[in-house]
């Protein structure tokens, strides 16, 4: 009796340190990467070790699993050695089997997991000064379990590379979105919009544009009233100026030009100046990349710009 209350304290230690080991794995790995990233631009100290242990996600797996083992294993030896010395034969063995499997399942699984899952963010930056001690103290043991696990793998035809990132981040944020959409915290517009936004670089701006059909022009021929009134009746701030033919565009009207240019005038329309409120078009081939279409739009510090086709015609904005 005596060697078990001896022991006692030391399973419980034990079954504590496996209880950190399995908080700090579903912990880590169930994070917020966005808010992880926030918090280290905010100077976070946890939140930067958190990053820096996700970096590497296979080797903060292997290494916190590598000591959970260790601890499980040596607890269970522990408990059986004690056990079998008071109850002799295998009578011995299975109460140390049956205790050890409830009080690791309980106390060293289940309680630190549920606790890390409600709590991901919190138990993740609490547990990452720990967890980044281990990775560094077993880290060589996991290359070498790596190592000899890609090479199994590659028998079996599958080919990994060490730098091979499990999870994509925009099929994550993808997921995130749907996720969110069928628990009804996203609506259905945000949701196409949040997705475009992922599937920008797979889509040109002939998806996007608005069709000639539907644009509204200006002719720049009319006479200043005639052409302030026209201005007036559109919806839009900026519109392309024709001269003949609605195909012949010599530039682009913006609303902004024409209040300057009637402020010079003194608000006098008559003496307006169309040709000096005429910006010069840009013309993009409808075949161009939307993300790219996206930075030029930033880079040049402009809304607009004509789409044509392979033969030059205008065909939307």
């Amino acid at each position: 009796m005596g060697a078990i209350l001896a022991l006692a304290p030391i399973v419980f230690g034990l079954l504590a340190i496996s209880a950190m080991f399995s908080a700090a794995e579903t912990s880590l790995t169930g994070a917020s990467r966005a808010r992880m990233h926030q918090l280290e631009r905010d100077g976070d100290r946890a939140a930067k070790r958190v990053n820096r242990l996700t970096s590497d996600q296979e080797t903060m797996i292997g290494a916190v699993l590598l000591g959970n083992n260790l601890i499980n294993i040596l607890a269970s030896a522990l408990t059986t050695e004690v056990l079998t010395a008071a109850i002799p034969g295998p009578w011995g063995v299975a109460a140390a089997t049956a205790i050890m499997t409830v009080l690791v399942l309980v106390f060293a699984e289940v309680l630190p997991k549920t606790l890390a899952i409600l709590r991901s963010d919190d138990v993740a930056r609490f547990l990452s000064g720990p967890t980044l001690l281990v990775v560094r103290l077993f880290g060589p043991v996991i290359y070498a379990i790596q190592f000899i696990v890609r090479r199994t793998l590659r028998v079996f035809g599958v080919k990994l590379d060490m730098e091979v990132d499990v999870l994509a981040a925009h099929e994550e944020i993808r997921g995130a979105v749907e996720y969110h959409h069928s628990e009804g915290l996203v609506e259905e517009r945000d949701r196409r919009m949040l997705g475009g936004v992922l599937d920008l670089s797979d889509m040109d701006v002939s998806q996007v544009m608005v069709h000639r059909m539907s644009i509204d022009m200006l002719d720049a021929d009319l006479p200043p009233r005639e052409f302030v009134a026209a201005a007036l009746d559109s919806d839009h701030t900026r519109m392309p100026l024709y001269r003949g033919d609605p195909e012949n565009i010599i530039g682009v009207f913006h609303a902004k030009d024409l209040l300057h240019a009637l402020a010079e005038a003194d608000g006098s329309v008559d003496g307006l100046d169309i040709e000096k409120i005429i910006r010069e078009p840009w013309f993009i081939p409808e075949t161009t990349n939307l993300k790219d279409q996206l930075n030029a739009f930033l880079k040049r510090q402009t809304h607009f710009a004509l789409v044509v086709d392979e033969y030059g015609a205008c065909r939307a904005w």
